[in-house]
């Protein structure tokens, strides 16, 4: 079970999951109303919220929250679950080195202490990781501006 505070998942998880969404709506390519966004953020912020509050094994609640923003994503891009499974993979991938990349600064360059950005229980801990979800943002906006460059090259080509 991963342990959570009811203000970290306000502070961190809340605007995690509307960054997936958003995130992986930018991937797919399609544009969708904001409302439709938010919405969405919430309800996987809820459904990773009861994830994490499971008995389960650490990790698998990683697999679950993918799977649910999977099910999201497929719903935004009419059933195309090919798009959908890239997307949400292509979110994930971003997360996972985004929080890498993160870790590093802070502890590099902030002198931040590992135990301090990994402590999910507290306002400061949720508060301090957030930086990296401008990061992951980065990440995929890099990531759709290459796609896009290589798709045209491609028609081009």
């Amino acid at each position: 079970m991963l342990e959570s505070s009811l203000v970290y998942i306000f502070t961190r998880t809340f605007p995690e999951s509307l960054i997936l969404v958003l995130s992986g709506v930018i991937l797919l390519g399609i544009n969708i109303d904001k409302k439709k966004i938010f919405k969405y953020g919430i309800i996987l912020g809820i459904i990773i919220g009861i994830i994490r509050l499971l008995p389960i094994t650490f990790g698998v609640h990683s697999v679950l929250s993918m799977i649910a923003l999977c099910i999201i994503l497929l719903k935004c891009a009419r059933n195309d679950i090919v798009k959908s499974m890239v997307s949400t993979c292509l979110v994930w991938i971003s997360l996972a080195l985004s929080e890498g990349i993160y870790i590093l600064i802070a502890t590099s360059l902030l002198n931040i202490n590992v135990e301090r950005l990994t402590d999910n229980t507290t306002l400061q801990g949720a508060i301090i990781t957030l930086p990296s979800l401008l990061i992951m943002f980065l990440i995929v906006l890099l990531l759709r501006y290459i796609k896009d460059n290589i798709l045209k090259f491609k028609i081009r080509g």
